[in-house]
């Protein structure tokens, strides 16, 4: 009978089924690695990104302040420029108010009565002339007194004087100014009442 001897076989199949582990299990290690290191390149690589994308954001945000910061001065000079066309109409107001105050008393003096100054104090003016008797001086007070425009007449002082050798009465008044809506409505109800 003939004898075989498989206990070298065995031994080469157990070392051959070894190195196919130990193959095996490197395979895997060196596969878990290039995965690992391939994640990591891809975090890394996506970190890049976001840093890039912040720094571009920060970027985009300090120039956001600084249009803000323009639209705030915007503002203020918009408040500013709103503010001084306030003023602008408001003396052009008192402008076209004073011409036709001015106006109004030269149509209401009577050819005996002279002015030598208006001083206009907002709403109350005064007015100083020379007048050749009371009576003229009465008559324009009696005319400024019927005109929807003024109110609050009163004589200041009157006084006798000699011009160029003429009598002359030199006369001062306090006169109120009606407000422009007042003597509208004034103006209005004389209209009515016509």
């Amino acid at each position: 009978m003939i004898r075989i001897n498989l206990i070298p076989y065995r031994a080469a199949r157990r070392q051959h089924q070894t190195v196919q582990h130990v193959s095996a299990f490197a395979a895997v290690v060196v596969l878990a690695c290039l995965l690992a290191l391939g994640v990591h390149t891809m975090a890394s690589l996506q970190l890049a990104d976001v840093k890039e994308q912040t720094i571009v954001l920060q970027q985009q945000n300090i120039d956001l302040k600084k249009k803000i910061g323009k639209i705030k001065d915007l503002d203020s000079l918009r408040s500013n420029v709103e503010r001084k066309l306030t003023i602008v109409d408001r003396l052009q107001e008192g402008r076209f108010h004073s011409l036709h105050t001015l106006h109004a008393i030269a149509d209401l003096i009577p050819q005996n009565v002279w002015l030598d100054s208006i001083k206009d104090k907002g709403r109350d003016i005064e007015l100083a002339g020379l007048a050749e008797s009371n009576k003229a001086v009465a008559s324009f007070m009696r005319k400024l007194d019927q005109s929807a425009i003024f109110s609050n007449i009163r004589l200041g002082e009157i006084t006798r004087i000699k011009k160029n050798g003429l009598p002359l009465r030199r006369f001062s008044l306090k006169i109120a100014r009606v407000e422009a809506n007042k003597s509208d409505a004034a103006a209005s109800n004389n209209g009515k009442a016509s």
